[in-house]
């Protein structure tokens, strides 16, 4: 039986964006730039209004999408990496030690751990091809690299970030150097070390602009497998909107006229190139017969860090942070028949729920894995489960927290015993602490919070950034 065949079992395409902010898509209220193309998955399919990715922050977010458990179960709180070169930096502990961070060993013993079952291991057990392209960033040991777990075929870079083009001083390429984070000036102006883009394993050499290289990459794959008895369930981990910030010059001239500031016009000509990328994922679905086949997903691992010129509104915080600025993502679902089309959905759904509902929908066991925290979102897009997918979300990364139960969300940093309760519905831009009018919401909140917590190990790492060795 071929993928033509409407009742063969539907491809996946998880697509995955990199630090982009919730009000950075058209259809999530961007006036600056038209997204038509990411857009149109939620305009086809469904597009959560109340989307939440696990972290404000890449690694530990990633986690727990491929995994659909909190990636706190499992101790994986913080960066697998913040930097290329860790033993460039001395940290040391709160009590002045120095911490056990530094060498090779430490640094390749952080990742998923083998115990723990991500999509691409589940799917290819249940017979799918696999594959991932883009930013892997789940760790660098061999335990933990792609083709070791579960995934046939990988074209990658493992660390945080990689550089776009490899000669910045191309007339044709627009290159804006902006120290975005502490770790940039490792990390985002480099193919070195951790950088290096690496196919099944083998170090590769790239000169074409990374992000098309990765999109080519996508394509191809989907054109080999177009014929194939086996369906595919294919990750595309894109390396953008996230620095460096460089990008085709054809976009950013585009924008001359509309967008004066330069940062920002490089920023929003780098969201048009990905969503030429995208259409270029969508229409190799078209082209190849698959779109009606195969569920497509696409969401951001957190949201724009606040020194960028991005965009998180309507929300507060970014990048780092727990307020809805760093953890309300844009949050689209695509399946032609099966997913309603034009579906707005405003109750709170989580990138945990991802894995369970991909899984469901390709008669994919999970067995394999641990209890799951994400659940099957299906059943209440087709309006066969009433209410919500969840009664409690989690969040917590280093020094900050949060809990949301409905509409009330309460935002934590138990280190310095802010606490603060939100009212959502009336309040997005949380800027109304409701803990003294709504006492009895407060302590139950924070209760909730205290019993999670007290459920998790400690992490397993503390991060080499000063920003998150807190």
């Amino acid at each position: 039986m071929s993928q033509s065949d409407p009742t063969a079992r539907p491809n996946v395409v998880v697509i995955l964006a990199d630090d982009m902010g919730y009000g950075d898509l058209s259809s999530y209220g961007s006036r600056l730039v038209e997204t038509k193309h990411i857009d149109s998955i939620g305009r086809d399919g469904v597009r959560f209004t109340d989307g939440y990715s696990t972290a404000p922050l890449c690694s530990p977010s990633r986690a727990g999408l491929v995994t659909g458990r909190y990636q706190q179960r499992f101790g994986f709180e913080q960066q697998v990496s913040s930097g290329a070169f860790p033993e460039r930096r001395e940290v040391r502990l709160d009590d002045g030690s120095l911490a056990p961070l530094q060498g090779e060993a430490e640094f390749l013993r952080r990742g998923v751990p083998l115990v723990e079952k991500n999509f691409g291991e589940l799917f290819l057990a249940a017979g799918y091809h696999t594959a991932v392209v883009g930013k892997w960033h789940l760790g660098h040991g061999p335990d933990f690299l792609p083709q070791n777990r579960g995934f046939e075929h990988s074209v990658v870079f493992h660390g945080n970030t990689s550089l776009q083009a490899t000669n910045p001083d191309d007339p044709e390429m627009f290159s804006l150097k902006v120290d975005f984070h502490d770790e940039a000036a490792d990390t985002a102006w480099t193919r070195e070390g951790l950088n290096e883009i690496r196919r099944n394993g083998e170090i590769v050499t790239v000169d074409q602009y990374l992000m098309f290289y990765f999109r080519d990459q996508v394509v191809d794959f989907i054109s080999q497998h177009k014929d194939t008895e086996r369906p595919f369930m294919l990750y595309f981990a894109m390396n953008s909107p996230v620095p460096p910030l460089q990008v085709p010059r054809r976009y950013f001239e585009a924008l001359r006229a509309s967008i004066p500031n330069i940062a920002q016009r490089g920023y929003n000509a780098l969201l048009m190139a990905q969503d030429d990328a995208v259409g270029a994922v969508l229409d190799a679905l078209r082209d190849a017969g698959l779109a009606e086949n195969t569920l497509v997903v696409f969401v951001s691992d957190n949201g724009t860090a606040l020194s960028r010129p991005g965009s998180n509104a309507p929300f507060s915080g970014g990048k780092y942070s727990t307020l809805e600025g760093g953890i309300r993502m844009p949050f689209m679902m695509r399946w032609p028949g099966q997913v309603p089309q034009g579906m707005v959905f405003s109750k709170p759904v989580s990138t945990l729920d991802i894995l369970p509902t991909i899984a469901a929908a390709c008669g994919v066991s999970t067995a394999a894995s641990k209890p799951l925290d994400g659940v099957d979102l299906l059943p209440y897009l087709k309006g066969l489960q009433p209410g919500a997918p969840h009664e409690v979300l989690f969040w917590k990364l280093a020094a900050y927290s949060a809990v949301r139960v409905g509409k009330w969300k309460l935002y934590l940093e138990p280190r310095s015993g802010v606490a603060r309760l939100y009212d959502l519905e009336r309040d997005p831009v949380e800027a109304n602490d409701l803990s003294a009018a709504e006492p009895r919401v407060f302590v139950e909140m924070k209760a909730r919070y205290a019993a999670w917590d007290q459920s998790l190990p400690p992490r397993a790492w503390t991060n080499i950034s000063p920003v998150f060795n807190k």
